[in-house]
């Protein structure tokens, strides 16, 4: 396609411009990027092959659930924002594969976690078992001041229940872990699951906010306005 030189030389005038005075300029664009959500969260799902890590996560993420199970391979994300006492907080959430020969994979993701929810499935009793040596990997691998939650998922299909509840709540009190009961399927306190999860990493991240460093941040990340700057640069169309 020609272009005429009198339409070339106009485009070449006006995109020659400063960005600061088109309107709004690059700052504004930035600053308008910087205020979609005030908080970042990254949190992990871990836990054993099948106990429905997977299915949670969509839930949550997607509210949807799908029956075909396709194990993770290796490393798996969504994202969802949410909003909690008047700030948007985005969470990055990471669902990791179960099988030992993806553990030295997931571990790496430990590292800048604030939140991590241990999995198991209430009629897989190995499962629950295995809880304890899932808070090892995390007490090796994450922060130690990382929020954790324990969640029994597939509390829908209790004929083929293997652990009892009281077990869960005894296990999770053990290591001063909060407990919940979840379904994907029937979507029950997956919503509320995510939501404790979160209102806790934020009212620990506020906390030091206050007490430590006030102008500075914590673990996660606190999203603020950027100060407008000039931009010395120029947009030419060649």
């Amino acid at each position: 396609m020609l272009w005429s030189n009198h339409r070339a030389s106009k485009l070449r005038k006006v995109a020659t411009y400063p960005l600061t005075q088109l309107p709004g300029g690059i700052s504004a664009i930035v600053n308008n990027m910087a205020k979609t959500y005030d908080y970042l969260f990254k949190l992990l799902l871990i836990g054993d092959s099948g106990v429905g890590k997977t299915c949670v996560l969509f839930r949550f993420s997607e509210d949807a659930f799908n029956s075909t199970f396709i194990s993770t391979i290796g490393i798996d994300f969504k994202i969802r924002t949410i909003e909690l006492d008047a700030k948007k907080i985005k969470l990055q959430i990471w669902d990791t594969a179960g099988q030992e020969r993806f553990r030295t994979i997931t571990t790496a993701y430990y590292r800048g976690a604030m939140g991590i929810m241990l999995v198991y499935d209430i009629t897989n009793e190995k499962s629950f078992d295995n809880i304890k040596n899932w808070i090892r990997n995390i007490e090796e691998h994450a922060s130690a001041d990382v929020e954790k939650m324990v969640l029994a998922n597939k509390c829908d299909v209790n004929d083929k229940r293997q652990v009892s509840k009281d077990r869960g709540e005894k296990l999770a009190l053990e290591y001063g872990i909060k407990f919940m009961e979840t379904s994907a399927k029937t979507n029950i306190n997956v919503e509320n699951a995510f939501m404790t999860l979160a209102r806790d990493i934020k009212a620990k991240m506020d906390k030091k906010l206050e007490g430590n460093n006030p102008q500075g941040s914590s673990q996660g990340v606190k999203i603020t306005e950027q100060p407008k700057k000039s931009s010395f640069f120029r947009c030419t169309l060649l």
